[in-house]
């Protein structure tokens, strides 16, 4: 993971996911112009501020549509909503990563998880 752009606070580091480093996971045939979909998530340390971030997943090519969601999280890692607001944006995919753009618009550090699906 690296960062092209910050502010405010220190780098998000991915903390957790539900594979972050797989290489073997298939996905899903669905069909249509749609030939596989994956879904993972990963946690991330605390922080705020503006940020470019990557995600590595071998899933993901240039051709690829990624779609990233993110929300606070507890101490329990369970995802709500709170007073914060994050905003994803600028979601590029390259081969085997995806960089995207987090604004985590609060005061201080918070933790949060985010749920990317691909389709290919």
């Amino acid at each position: 993971m690296t960062a092209v752009e910050s502010s405010a606070s220190g780098l998000p580091q991915i903390s957790g996911g539900s594979h972050p480093d797989s290489t073997d996971h298939q996905g899903l045939a669905i069909g249509g112009n749609v030939g596989a979909v994956w879904r993972g998530w990963w946690t991330w340390t605390p922080s705020h501020g503006v940020f470019n971030l990557q995600i590595p997943w071998n899933v993901i090519g240039v051709d690829s549509s990624v779609v990233i969601t993110a929300s606070e999280i507890d101490a329990n890692g369970h995802r709500f909503v709170g007073a914060a607001a994050l905003q994803v944006s600028s979601i590029a995919p390259a081969n085997g990563v995806v960089t995207f753009k987090i604004n985590i618009d609060w005061g201080s550090s918070l933790p949060m998880r985010t749920d990317v699906v691909v389709f290919n």
